[in-house]
């Protein structure tokens, strides 16, 4: 696996004055946090109304395992038939940043820390000593880059970017899937 020394995140993401009220409300910042974390809850729970409600009918979501998926719809039919990725596993989003791009478009930055906490048949696993004794385990870490867009007033999910992960190679032992996975693949350029 190559090396991270360290994290890559869009240009100026961290400087203190994208935290000023004048770049993006205190509640348009709370309501895209709340938005970001739904996201993982309506994942993990399996609720695709909820979650269709979050993201553009044009939602792009890209990521280094799954693929890229050009729609809401067509991630939500993806997402449905892909139980062995999210059964027994819960996603977890820390260290999540936004800043506001223009009136009506922000981004936001986030760790993303999956674990897997339960055996799942999807994945031909069976709950026996073995396995009970590694869980719940990390499976992995990444870096999610969001894109949204505010529409009649209200903050939606347009893009979602997965990058720089790190997965637990007993988890997935293919090197090469791994490799791919911690690649920094994409990061938004500030709109002039």
């Amino acid at each position: 696996m190559p090396f991270h020394d360290i994290t890559e995140l869009p240009e100026e993401f961290c400087e203190p004055k994208t935290a000023l009220e004048q770049e993006l409300s205190v509640g348009d910042r709370i309501q895209i946090t709340e938005l970001l974390h739904r996201v993982y809850l309506c994942e993990d729970s399996r609720d695709y109304d909820a979650l269709k409600k979050i993201l553009v009918d044009d939602y792009i979501n890209e990521h280094p395992l799954f693929g890229r998926h050009e729609s809401a719809s067509s991630f939500i039919e993806w997402f449905k038939k892909t139980p062995a990725g999210f059964d027994g596993i819960r996603h977890n989003c820390l260290n999540s940043i936004t800043r506001g791009v223009s009136q009506d478009v922000a981004e936001s930055v986030s760790y993303i820390l999956v674990l897997q906490l339960f055996p799942a048949k999807s994945r031909n696993e069976s709950p026996n000593e073995e396995l009970d004794s590694l869980l719940p385990r990390t499976i992995g870490h990444g870096v999610v880059c969001d894109r949204w867009i505010r529409q009649k007033g209200s903050w939606y999910l347009q893009h979602r970017v997965y990058q720089q992960m790190s997965i637990n190679g007993d988890f997935l032992p293919d090197k090469v899937m791994r490799e791919k996975a911690s690649q920094t693949s994409y990061i938004f350029k500030t709109e002039e």
